[in-house]
């Protein structure tokens, strides 16, 4: 190690390099934990903790939550080598532990609910050697945890962040799904600290096992305030592979929170120190992101941190369903690691749906239910499966039968739920139309509905004694896991799955579907008219230049679009008439006009619409198709030069061309601008060749309602054109030809490009 910094000059040093561009900063972070001491580290650690995840401060802090592959993948791989489990900020913080040194945490940090639980007086044992009370007020005030936990509860704390409200850089990337460096890191984090395989290493590997100080205070000072709504650990896991400690407590074992370590023989020890992390990131995880209080928050979470739980559920079921094949110290924690969601995770799903937008972003909650109901899909010889994610359909095992009648009203009442959500989707967008076959795919499993419909009459009647939702909860708590709690939120009149009723309301909501199919088809043969009419008023050569070159208008693009859903739809509608035994014929599935269900005699509206300015309107008396239509009206409308990159352009030369672009118009705005609007011969030209004027609209969901935005774009310069391989292709052909006709490859260019430009001034001349 070099020479040791000299304490007066080590906070101005910190100042200094925290302040740096990220490259820099990384390189001086570095050197300075390598010339200071480990008594100077911790005086430091809280600090940069804090710059990283912006405590008190930048709430981006170092951008984890906004830095992505696409829009900067030097700082992505910067970030990604410097947290990652073997980087050095993980070694720094295993470092740490070799002082057994501890930093204090305040729970006004922490959400509400997760406080409550450690306020209770009746928290899991895990938190019991963490908290610091104040004996006066007799209140748990700060958490002691080692530089492991420290780093990792921040971590997980950062994601409750509503950044995509703050910073319009972290709506945008958390709208269109990029994976931000953050959601990389929780996957390697989860992957290694909670390993899928029995004989995984969990990096880093060597480190100081003595990291628990003994605690001066009793585990159990508080008195309970109310009934405890959290899964305590069995007392097996404790007596047989307790990592408990929280904080990285190797120490502990099953009887006495202050048992000396050399009670314990050194196999045991060294059993309790592999653990003991990952029994960290599984508590906090779980305990912080499940509490997640959606019904009292200002914000909806973030697509990401939705995007984020869905990871953690997966790998939960990886690490649980290698609870067979595991027989070291990690098997106990395997065992409970799915309790411990299933405590929390039906509540968690209720809020998110009640509230979230009724676009295509629910995707992600659906994704993260699927997963959850899935656990058949995440095994070792799934992981091992070379068949593509959404079409590999696993075997439900009988193994697999508990899981899913404790998990009982997982599958029934959150469908349920879901179904008036779909009802009133927009179907001319094909993700949408996309979400519904995954929901429909999944329940038409023969093998899922057939278990699905015995368990629900065994397991949710009489044979039990129970017949509502709420009752059944209470049932399954005492059968099956006698200390978690669901907390639902469910309506105890509501119908079972696979009764008469809900067979009538799903007839019901699938006439809507045909209804909304139909829809499609007509607007599919408008728009295939207005294309066609376009094409014969723009004349052969136009047409013939826009197919050689691949150029597609947005007409075009979006009856691509439109032509996938009519057959995606059908395949729904298919889907759930085997599910619940519907006759397709009640269904309107030609082409034709279908007409709307007649409203109560009471409701005499014909023609509503949202944009009707009259004060009368009253949006109540709508019913979900009609809903529907109206919403179909609002398109977002992207600028063309913006679209994402398709499979016949060359992603670098599109993205070099598009800055390109981008600087000429900056350049020579103003300029393009008055030339496009000259009414002389010579704007004629400048209207062939520049893009048109055009206002963009896209939908903003930061506050928790859909607003739309609109944005005025001006005449402007865009050269993509020329990263499509059709274009690239024709003008290589030319400079073949060229050279072989003329002798020069040039020659061949300048008259491809003469023609052009002779056709752009007939062209001009004939507008």
């Amino acid at each position: 190690m070099s020479q040791t910094m000299p304490p007066e000059n080590l906070s101005s040093r910190l100042l200094t390099v925290l302040s740096l561009p990220l490259y820099d900063r990384v390189h001086e972070l570095s050197i300075l934990f390598d010339r200071c001491s480990v008594r100077q580290i911790q005086e430091i650690f809280p600090h940069v903790v804090h710059s990283i995840f912006g405590i008190n401060g930048n709430p981006l802090g170092w951008g984890l939550r906004t830095t992505t592959m696409e829009n900067n993948q030097l700082h992505f791989q910067i970030l990604q080598q410097f947290f990652g489990v073997s980087g050095p900020w993980m070694h720094l913080c295993h470092r740490l532990l070799l002082d057994q040194c501890k930093f204090e945490l305040d729970i006004n940090l922490l959400p509400a609910k997760f406080v409550s639980l450690l306020q209770s007086g009746q928290n899991p044992r895990f938190y019991a050697e963490l908290i610091n009370i104040d004996t006066m007020m007799r209140q748990v005030t700060t958490l002691s945890l080692n530089a492991f936990d420290f780093y990792i509860i921040h971590f997980v704390l950062y994601a409750l962040q509503p950044l995509h409200s703050i910073n319009p850089i972290a709506m945008q990337i958390h709208n269109v799904r990029s994976k931000t460096v953050y959601l990389k890191l929780v996957s390697e984090y989860l992957n290694n600290f909670l390993p899928l395989m029995p004989d995984a290493r969990i990096e880093p590997v060597h480190f100081s096992g003595g990291v628990k100080a003994p605690q001066p205070l009793p585990a159990q000072a508080l008195q309970p305030q109310r009934q405890p709504r959290y899964l305590k650990i069995p007392s097996s896991y404790r007596n047989g592979g307790n990592v408990s400690g929280g904080g990285g407590s190797p120490n502990t074992s099953g009887g006495s929170g202050n048992t000396s370590p050399q009670s314990n023989s050194a196999n045991a020890s060294a059993n309790r120190a592999y653990a003991w992390r990952s029994e960290s990131v599984l508590h906090f995880f779980v305990d912080i992101w499940l509490r997640y209080d959606i019904e009292s928050e200002h914000h909806l979470p973030s697509s990401d941190f939705v995007r984020g739980v869905r990871t953690l559920v997966k790998q939960v079921h990886f690490f649980a369903n290698g609870a067979q094949q595991d027989h070291s110290s990690l098997c106990a924690l395997r065992k409970v690691s799915l309790s411990m969601v299933k405590a929390r995770i039906y509540a968690f799903l209720c809020g998110l749906i009640d509230r979230w937008p009724l676009d295509s972003s629910l995707m992600v909650v659906l994704e993260l239910w699927l997963s959850y109901i899935q656990p058949w899909r995440y095994t070792i010889a799934a992981l091992n499966n070379k068949t593509p994610s959404l079409a590999y359909k696993p075997p439900i095992l009988p193994c697999y039968d508990g899981f899913i009648i404790d998990n009982l009203i997982m599958y029934t009442h959150i469908f349920m739920q879901l179904v008036p959500h779909f009802g009133r989707l927009d179907y001319t967008v094909y993700r949408n139309a996309f979400m519904l076959y995954r929901l429909a795919t999944m329940f038409a499993q023969h093998d899922l509905v057939e278990r699905l419909q015995r368990f629900e009459r065994l397991h949710a009647g009489n044979s039990y004694g129970f017949d509502s939702p709420q009752r059944q909860v209470n049932m399954m708590n005492k059968s099956y896991s006698p200390s978690s709690q669901w907390n639902p939120v469910v309506n105890t009149s509501s119908a079972k799955l696979f009764s008469h009723a809900m067979q009538t309301q799903m007839e019901s909501f699938l006439f809507l579907i045909s209804m909304a199919r139909n829809s499609v088809l007509r607007d599919i043969a408008k728009l295939r008219n207005e294309i066609a009419e376009k094409q014969r008023s723009e004349g052969f050569l136009k047409n013939f230049f826009n197919k050689l070159f691949g150029e597609c208008t947005q007409d075009e693009i979006t009856l691509r679009e439109f032509s996938r859903i009519p057959e995606v739809l059908r395949q729904c509608i298919d889907a759930f008439c085997r599910t619940f035994n519907i006759d397709p014929a009640n269904l309107s599935m030609n082409d034709s006009v279908s007409e709307e269900p007649s409203l109560p005699a009471t409701t005499s509206v014909q023609n509503f619409s949202f944009f009707d300015s009259s004060n009368s309107l009253d949006t109540s008396k709508l019913n979900p198709h009609q809903m529907s239509l109206n919403a179909s009206n609002i398109h977002a409308t992207v600028d063309p030069a913006q679209l994402p990159i398709q499979s016949n352009e060359i992603k670098p030369l599109v993205r070099m061309l598009h800055v390109v672009s981008e600087e000429i118009n900056k350049r020579y705005g103003s300029q393009i601008q008055v030339l496009y609007a000259r009414e002389d011969y010579c704007g004629k030209v400048a209207r062939q060749l520049l893009y048109a004027p055009m206002t963009e609209q896209w939908f903003d969901k930061s506050s928790g309602q859909v607003d739309i935005c609109e944005n005025a774009v001006p005449p402007r310069v865009c050269l993509r054109f020329l990263g499509s391989i059709p274009v690239l292709v024709t003008i290589t052909v030319v400079l073949i030809l060229g050279k072989l006709i003329w002798g020069s490859s040039i020659l061949g260019l300048i008259i491809l490009g003469t023609v052009m430009f002779l056709y752009t001034l007939l062209q001009a001349l004939l507008s």
